[in-house]
């Protein structure tokens, strides 16, 4: 029995990363040993598999090991895991085409805090913008305590400095579509060759070019992942009293709100809302804040709403009839 990490799982196959480097292909055993009954079937990649070489070519995985971290997004209901065991999350946003989405960094961001992971921030082709375009973005997210990079992968600027960060750890990057997370994959390893697309012209919006997640090796010691490209993105059955907690510059600021619990919404003596108000929280941030905790309410008082309908029947049904009789 070997140890090895799922690069690729797609349709039933998979490669699994082994001790010396090499990808294996390999199939998943049908009872699969799995940390607990309810865990998913199937492994996806970045989880640390034990596998067994068959006589012939490939290999079987027999468990799944525990997940110390997990990226994951909804799909028709239900939760995704896109990819498992990250050590660090790159949001790669495209200054100009098609320009900064604020309301979905805070999102990716939240999802790295949710999570635990580590995340940077890369303000992609700045070739294509003017100095002044980038810096206030960059300004906003350091001050929120997050690492930021520009990079270029027309001009190679930051790519190396990129290429530093990324060494030794498993990494995926995520993004709006046509922010142009996979051509800057294909810089930082050449050879590596990953489909890429255009922005559209018409509606300012990048084409899905990656369609499912693959971790790729590097020659620089990391292991990168590129995934398909988002325009929208739920934070999966998240409590809305723990949004706050996602903020990191909220943090200590709301130590020393008036109420305990403080949602930075409507209470009075919010000391979050006075140091937006002060300029020592951006404005923005809170407005993607606001705009998350109301979705997450929703999507609470929509899941209630059912179980607060049908817990009037029967007592309370009957009891409504025999007032309606009299």
């Amino acid at each position: 029995m070997q140890e090895g990490r799922v690069l690729h799982a797609h349709s039933g196959r998979y490669a699994v990363l082994d001790a010396a480097g090499q990808a294996v292909a390999c199939r998943a055993r049908r009872a699969l040993r799995r940390p607990s009954p309810d865990w998913p079937e199937f492994p996806v990649p970045g989880d640390v598999v034990e596998w067994s070489p068959v006589e012939a070519a490939g290999g079987v995985i027999e468990a799944v090991h525990p997940r110390r971290s997990e990226i994951a997004r909804s799909r028709a209901g239900t939760q995704h895991v896109v990819v498992a065991n990250l050590d660090q999350l790159v949001v790669v946003v495209s200054v100009c085409t098609p320009g900064v989405d604020r309301g979905l960094l805070d999102r990716l961001l939240c999802t790295a805090e949710r999570s635990r992971i580590p995340a940077r921030i890369c303000l992609h082709k700045v070739d294509l913008a003017p100095v002044s375009a980038r810096e206030g973005v960059r300004a906003v997210y350091e001050r929120a305590g997050y690492p930021v990079l520009y990079s270029s992968a027309v001009t190679g600027e930051g790519v190396d400095a990129l290429r530093a960060a990324l060494h030794g750890h498993v990494s995926a990057f995520m993004g709006p579509s046509g922010a142009g997370k996979s051509r800057l994959i294909s810089q930082l390893q050449p050879g590596l060759v990953i489909r890429t697309g255009m922005v559209s012209e018409k509606t300012g919006q990048g084409r899905h070019t990656t369609t499912r997640v693959d971790l790729h090796p590097t020659e620089f010691g990391a292991l990168l992942a590129d995934t398909p490209g988002v325009r929208e993105f739920s934070l999966w059955r998240l409590p809305p009293a723990q949004l706050r907690d996602l903020f990191p510059e909220f943090r200590e600021i709301q130590e020393t709100c008036r109420f305990a619990g403080c949602s930075h919404d409507h209470e009075p003596g919010c000391a979050v809302k006075a140091a937006v108000e002060g300029g020592k929280v951006d404005a923005g941030r809170h407005r993607s804040y606001l705009a998350l905790l109301a979705e997450l309410q929703a999507a609470v008082a929509a899941e209630s709403a059912p179980r607060r309908r049908s817990g009037r029947a029967p007592g309370e049904e009957r009891r409504r009839r025999r007032e309606r009789s009299h």
